[in-house]
């Protein structure tokens, strides 16, 4: 691996490590911290197109894999904070475990974790959220300083159905009527700076950071109708519709299959109501604003949709993939259960 130059921070601002630097949460907050001048470390496995865009802002690059000791420790030297977000797959757990070694032998001084709030009940079916629930375990008897950030349903996977709601007019849900105080990927990015930037207060915490509002599947076509100006219409869908969808659709959204089964166990958590919370006040206390409410993130979706311009062409490639949906081939019950591991 090359030879990289690490530098320590000797002002009063922390100096930060990333990981999944390129992932949604972890790519906002890395842009955020440039901008207001702090030293930020990403560790990602390649330098591929957006780790060279963070590269370019101010970020130091650091290649590695979670599962590498000597690599994580390399990246954590002269590291005082660190925001740690696992990837979506399997392994975690373990991998955990890993750096905690590396960063306790680096002296980290505090550890952002991303977790779930999913994760408070113990039966979701989900290896993801078990590996979770045992990373918290980890953390917690680690003897590190960590925050454990555990949010809901992020509203970035409302919009996967973008397409059809504004091409279509339709919503497929498979939510049933369950309820969800979304959260955006930008409040987020937000509170995770803020922790960052001064973690002690909340050391030893778990944090629920929700949207302004839980909100029904009713109410998200409401909104969709609103902001796109014409009505959308709900379509309860079943869960084996739902899974030939992702399938189908999955790697546009950078999701594989391992993702796609997760999604099916947090689907029926939705349809029993355990993501329906009393919104808190992490957001503003951690921000000093008020979280975005669904209709403000909505806008800003369709507003950078590719799909935002309806065609008679546009119309009918996506009324064709909506109807060779249910036939789309995918990993038989056997297989699904070895990839839940």
């Amino acid at each position: 691996m090359e030879n990289i130059p690490f530098s320590v921070s000797t002002g009063m601002k922390p100096t930060i490590l990333i990981t999944l630097a390129t992932g949604k949460t972890g790519y906002a907050s890395t842009v955020q911290l440039l901008q207001e001048g702090y030293a930020v470390r990403i560790y990602v496995r390649s330098r591929n197109a957006k780790a060279l865009e963070l590269e370019k802002l101010g970020a130091e690059i650091a290649l590695g894999s979670f599962s590498d000791k000597q690599q994580l420790k390399r990246a954590l030297t002269g590291i005082d904070n660190v925001y740690y977000c696992y990837p979506y797959t399997s392994g975690m757990a373990k991998d955990v475990a890993l750096f905690i070694e590396a960063a306790k032998e680096a002296n980290i001084n505090a550890v952002v974790f991303m977790g779930q709030r999913i994760a408070e009940f113990a039966d979701t079916g989900s290896a993801l959220t078990t590996d979770v629930r045992k990373s918290y375990d980890l953390f917690t008897s680690s003897g590190l300083n960590v925050v454990l950030f555990a949010p809901g349903y992020f509203a970035d996977n409302a919009f996967v159905i973008a397409e059809y709601v504004l091409q279509l007019g339709l919503m497929p849900n498979p939510f049933g009527k369950g309820k969800n105080p979304w959260i955006s990927i930008e409040d987020m990015s937000r509170c995770i700076v803020s922790l960052l930037k001064k973690p002690e207060p909340y050391f030893g915490q778990k944090l629920f950071p929700t949207g302004n509002k839980s909100i029904s599947p009713a109410e998200m076509a409401a909104i969709f109708s609103k902001v796109r100006g014409l009505k959308v219409t709900k379509i309860d869908i079943p869960d084996w519709l739902f899974f030939k969808a992702g399938i189908m659709t999955g790697m546009d959204f950078g999701f594989d299959k391992f993702a796609i089964v997760q999604s099916t166990f947090y689907n029926r958590q939705m349809q029993m109501n355990r993501f329906d919370i009393e919104p808190t006040n992490v957001v503003k206390e951690l921000t000093g604003r008020e979280p975005e409410d669904f209709e403000t993130i909505t806008r800003q979706y369709f507003d950078n949709s590719s799909f935002r311009q309806r065609t008679l062409l546009s119309w009918l490639k996506t009324a064709i993939k909506f109807n060779i949906m249910p036939f789309t081939k995918v990993p038989s019950k056997k297989e699904r259960t070895q990839i839940n591991q």
